[in-house]
């Protein structure tokens, strides 16, 4: 095992690649008592298209999410209840790019992983079961389609990145998801779910040879084909020039949100993760609830404690997404528009504020290492090298303003936008 010490923190990670590809991340926490374990799988909703050794494949949206609901789903027994036997609390979730299945425990550490890689790397897809499953997806879409913040999210987002798999909800629709037959998933499962696709990360109450011991244990037990040569076939096309988009809803309240897609390219190790500080910072220098413009915006009556952004930075896409509740959709809209144009120019002379804003994220982070979900859930398995919670410290404090103004320029000068504003029904 490779080892990667944090002295200032007194943490340490052990690395290491299995002989069949799959990543481990290992970091104990010393005086925890509970551990957190997260397999991600690098398969996401926007892994739609892909070659297999050169054959074109093309797969309804949504069924990474639809694969991660049969996971659990077993032959004579439920997932959920092995965990539940053993004291432990499991989840699953899908994003746009990866698959993450995960649980908690405070006992009996080794039972709980070989069942978290039993059920991930054992399948048991059936027509039935494929076939049962679509009606309570189908249930789960309408649920969201019907919440009127999850509805203006992704319509947000489809709108910044129409005609390709990100214009699709996780989900899928009702009508992608009853397209999904066994060979579909059969042939994700086979092409996605395998070990050098996978990475594990274990953090809180864990000794590293012992814990590394046991999956070298359970993985030996596996055999596995050939790796197919896969290729992902993710076309983003441009997106319309800067429009607002309208739709109603029965909601008491209006609703409005702007999207900012950046086009300028992010890579995926810490000089992206340092990019990915630096405009996670300047958003909140302009729209934290402690900030100037804010305070402007909630006086003047434009927006209000349901405001929130978020900045979304994953494998081949990045994109600012702000909304909440107001009385004034189309001031919200033009107002803030109105304020990222004057950014760039705006961040110039601001050291005592960037400083202050800084030295606050610092204190957030601080306060999520004494957490092994929120350690496990900054980790991305994924990049080109580990970066750990204790990571991004050391970048957030290394990070200039001149570095910021540098990176939210390149990518507000080559954004587009799209403005959401969702209405009451009349």
């Amino acid at each position: 095992m490779k080892l990667i010490d944090y002295p200032t923190f007194n943490e340490q990670l052990f690395t290491t690649k299995l002989e069949n590809g799959l990543a481990v991340f290992l970091q104990p926490k010393k005086g925890f008592q509970k551990t957190f374990a997260t397999l991600g799988v690098n398969y996401g909703s926007i892994d739609t298209d892909f070659t297999v050794n050169g054959q074109l494949i093309h797969q309804p949206a949504g069924i990474a999410h639809f694969i991660e609901h049969k996971m659990f789903d077993k032959k004579g027994y439920d997932v959920f209840e092995l965990f539940n036997k053993t004291g432990a609390a499991a989840n699953a979730y899908t994003s746009f790019t990866k698959t993450n299945y995960l649980f908690a425990t405070t006992e009996d550490l080794k039972s709980n992983l070989n069942i978290l890689l039993d059920f991930v790397q054992q399948p048991y897809f059936t027509t039935p079961k494929i076939e049962r499953e679509k009606g309570i997806i189908d249930q789960e879409i309408n649920m969201y389609q019907n919440d009127a913040d999850n509805r203006l999210y992704f319509q947000t987002v489809h709108d910044l990145y129409p005609r390709s798999p990100l214009a699709e909800d996780i989900a899928g629709t009702t009508a992608s998801v009853d397209k999904i037959s066994l060979a579909d998933a059969q042939q994700a499962y086979k092409t996605f779910y395998r070990p050098e696709n996978m990475a594990l990360f274990v953090t809180g109450k864990v000794n590293p040879q012992e814990t590394l011991s046991w999956i070298k244990e359970n993985q030996l037990k596996k055999q596995w084909p050939p790796a197919p040569h896969v290729n992902r076939q993710l076309v983003l096309p441009k997106a319309d020039q800067t429009q607002r988009h309208y739709h109603q809803m029965a909601i008491s309240r209006p609703k409005a949100a702007i999207g900012i897609r950046g086009t300028n390219v992010i890579p995926r190790n810490r000089k992206g993760v340092t990019n990915e500080l630096a405009i996670s910072l300047v958003m909140d220098l302009f729209f934290s609830e402690t900030s100037e413009t804010y305070t402007r915006l909630y006086q003047d009556g434009i927006l209000d404690d349901s405001f929130s952004w978020e900045f979304e930075n994953e494998r081949g896409f990045h994109f600012t997404l702000l909304n909440g509740n107001t009385d004034h959709p189309e001031q919200f809209v033009n107002q803030i528009s109105a304020i990222f144009k004057k950014i760039p120019d705006q961040l110039v002379g601001m050291n005592r504020e960037f400083d202050l804003q800084k030295k606050e994220l610092l204190g957030n982070y601080i306060e999520m290492m004494d957490s092994e979900e929120a350690i496990s859930g900054q980790f991305d398995g994924f990049l080109d090298e580990p970066v750990t919670i204790y990571d991004e410290v050391e970048i957030l404090n290394s990070l200039t303003l001149g570095q910021a103004i540098t990176f939210v320029t390149q990518y507000l000068n080559s954004a587009s936008i799209q403005a959401e504003i969702i209405e009451a029904d009349r």
